[in-house]
């Protein structure tokens, strides 16, 4: 189980992520290094945001189930 704190870093990170990407998009330099890192960023948004919504929803399935 996560502490609260690094739950919220991961959120952190996913939108930090995201934001970089879209940057990275609106210059659309043509080199391929940019190709790779707009990729790198995208992945990194996804499973960072995708995992903290999973671990999210199962914290408050717990809470729900304790009630």
């Amino acid at each position: 189980m996560l502490v609260k704190g690094k739950k919220e870093i991961m959120l952190a990170i996913g939108t930090f992520s995201l934001i970089i990407m879209l940057i990275l998009r609106i210059f659309n330099l043509q080199l391929p290094i940019m190709d790779f890192f707009e990729g790198v960023f995208t992945g990194l948004s996804l499973t960072t945001n995708l995992t903290y919504l999973i671990i999210y929803s199962k914290e408050k399935n717990q809470i729900l189930n304790q009630n």
